[in-house]
């Protein structure tokens, strides 16, 4: 005779919990030892709804205790999949401060460089300027209410004037491109920070 268990049964029975399929073990013993010529009928039925009344509470907490341990490695797999996003997240905000950490030295750099040209830009024309006039110390300037003689001290005090503005004007360019390049740098962090608060909240709300 074939027993008619229905599709998939070593499937199903393997994936059921372990108090189910002693409880069913048992029930199948119990009904072979019905058979049993010697068995006593009344006390067969005592015994088997006792049994009965046990496996059902055994079962019912068996299948909790499945339930609750799915429940508890969902929230495992949830938990290290939004870890997993989270440092991903992280490593891209790594890459991207640091990219933008080279990119500000590189242009720092190079104002540092344009900023060393123009510097040496203008000791050049000064040392001309100031060549020049100390060849013609005697020099004389035709205004239209008379002559006017520029010493070289003048010359040179103007000429370092000059310096000290054009130098004055690269320190501010260099002080805006570092504020720029922390503002920059306060953003990222900043975004970090509320996506990691965003996610951790959602996973409170879940």
């Amino acid at each position: 005779m074939t027993l008619n268990v229905g599709q998939d049964f070593k499937k199903r029975w393997l994936g059921a919990p372990e108090a189910v399929r002693e409880a069913f073990l048992n029930d199948l013993n119990r009904i072979s030892d019905l058979l049993n010529p010697d068995s006593n009928i009344q006390a067969w039925l005592d015994n088997d709804q006792r049994a009965q009344q046990v496996a059902q509470l055994k079962v019912e907490q068996a299948y909790a205790d499945e339930k609750a341990r799915l429940i508890e490695a969902a929230r495992v797999r949830k938990q290290q999949a939004l870890e997993k996003s989270l440092a991903e997240k992280r490593a891209e905000q790594d890459a991207f401060n640091q990219q933008l950490i080279k990119d500000e030295l590189i242009r720092f750099q190079q104002q540092t460089q344009d900023l060393h040209a123009l510097r040496q830009e203008i000791d050049q024309e000064s040392r001309q300027y100031s060549d020049r006039y100390s060849k013609n110390p005697d020099e004389i300037v035709n205004f239209a209410r008379g002559n006017l003689h520029i010493a070289d001290d003048q010359i040179q005090n103007e000429l370092e004037s000059v310096r000290l503005r054009l130098e004055l004007e690269a320190e501010t360019q260099i002080e805006q491109a570092v504020k720029l390049f922390r503002e920059k740098l306060k953003i990222a962090a900043q975004e970090e920070i509320e996506y990691i608060l965003k996610h951790t909240q959602d996973e409170k709300n879940a």
